[in-house]
């Protein structure tokens, strides 16, 4: 099951599973920001069996890449990873 959420020419998101499937989903962006260089950015995550998720963010134009385990409730998690690649 992939269900197409959003298209444009810099990107789009789409969910890739239901979300009693793991609700695993997925985003590209290319975001302007003022004058300077539009970053592009991945997005995804998907949730465990027990509730809580995993969510990942990675920009290609800094290298930024972030792992986060968010709690059941979705109001708190914790980062696992916050490195340059």
């Amino acid at each position: 099951m992939v269900t197409v959420q959003c298209e444009t020419e810099k990107g789009g998101a789409c969910q890739l599973a239901k979300k009693e499937d793991g609700g695993a989903w997925a985003s590209f962006a290319v975001a302007t920001v003022g004058s300077a260089p539009p970053p592009e950015i991945m997005y995804a995550g998907i949730t465990a069996k027990n509730g809580r998720a995993v969510q990942f963010f990675f920009n290609r134009e800094t290298g930024l890449l972030v792992v986060d385990v968010v709690d059941k409730s979705g109001k708190s998690g914790r980062e696992v990873v916050r490195m340059t690649v």
